[in-house]
């Protein structure tokens, strides 16, 4: 099988598209509106938690970080915990959240992020006015930036980013312990595991030739191969992920002579339109390619644009991505 090994430009494309996840929250400005926190939240006590405080804790990047007490003005810079805080907090809790959980296309959160008025960017004045007890960022942040916010006396946790459901389950205990609630972390955890095993319970019997050959590929012709999101979600769907199969890493550019020498049975299509890019007529022209007419997944009309928000999540809702893709495989086992 021929294949190109053009990391550098997967990666280049990463910066784009799949950045926006991770990377354009956490580098660029713009200035927030200040919004104080109920004042019967800021004299919550923390009699009320399940954590007992102070803790220290250590993040991602090996700093040991110490909590004084339950935060009630929390900031985060990232969509993953955009997307996480919700689920433990009230929203009185939350100062703000990034820009991004706003978009339907990438975002688990709109509606709860309506919630929030105060949308935030990593710009560093308008986090320092907002004076929150604790900003959430991720090991995708800039570390001049969060060495500029703990300067100023802001107690910042920057999480290890998920690239798998195992990692997502643990950032959703990591952050409840930070702010408190452990019982409602295992809660959402429990929600993830009776997600997982429904699935789990209809492709367990599936034989190594009845499973589904898929193949992920975005925009620009990259796919998700060996430690990536996608692999992750197929597995835990009962999927062989091709470019892992064919030890492909975690971005890899492909051709379409690959995609014909692999021949899937299904095919992944982007369904997130941004500027530049339009995802619905990307499908048309791709299934309406004449050199791909004969591959499996094109002549059986199974190319599917899944929702972006859950194959592209790294939170609890990535079990949305498992059950996404394991019902385009296998509709007859969801009937």
């Amino acid at each position: 099988m021929r294949m190109n090994n053009k990391y550098s430009k997967c990666f280049r494309i990463l910066s784009l598209v799949v950045g926006a996840l991770m990377l354009f929250t956490l580098f660029t400005g713009c200035a927030v509106s200040i919004k104080e926190n109920d004042k019967n939240v800021e004299n919550q006590s923390s009699s009320d938690s399940d954590t007992a405080y102070p803790i220290i804790v250590k993040d991602a990047i090996g700093t040991e970080v110490t909590i004084e007490k339950k935060p009630v003005k929390i900031v985060s810079v990232a969509l993953v915990a955009d997307e996480i805080l919700p689920s433990l907090v009230d929203k009185s809790r939350i100062a703000a959240i990034s820009y991004l959980s706003e978009d339907p296309g990438l975002s688990n959160v709109v509606e709860e992020a309506k919630g929030i008025p105060v949308k935030a960017r990593m710009e560093m004045e308008s986090l320092i006015a907002l004076q929150p007890d604790l900003i959430i960022v991720t090991d995708f942040t800039d570390q001049n930036a969060v060495s500029q916010l703990r300067d100023a006396n802001i107690t910042v946790y920057v999480m290890k980013t998920p690239t798998n459901v195992q990692e997502a389950r643990s950032a959703v205990l990591e952050i409840a312990n930070l702010v408190g609630e452990k019982q409602k972390g295992e809660e959402v955890v429990a929600w993830m595991d009776s997600k997982l095993k429904a699935v789990e319970d209809k492709v367990k019997t599936l034989s190594n030739e009845e499973r589904v050959r898929a193949l992920a590929v975005d925009g620009f012709l990259c796919t998700y191969g060996i430690g990536s999101t996608f692999d992750s979600i197929a597995q835990h769907a009962g999927v062989i992920n091709l470019a892992s199969e064919a030890d492909m890493g975690y971005w890899q550019q492909i051709d379409k002579e690959v995609i014909i020498e692999m021949n899937p049975d299904v095919i992944l299509l982007p369904s997130w339109s941004f500027e530049g890019f339009d995802a619905e007529k990307y499908t048309e022209d791709f299934k309406n390619d004449k050199s791909l007419a004969e591959v499996n997944a094109i002549r059986n009309n199974k190319v599917f644009n899944l929702p972006e928000n859950h194959m592209t999540t790294v939170s609890q809702y990535i079990v949305l991505g498992v059950e996404d893709l394991a019902r385009a495989a296998y509709p007859e086992l969801f009937e």
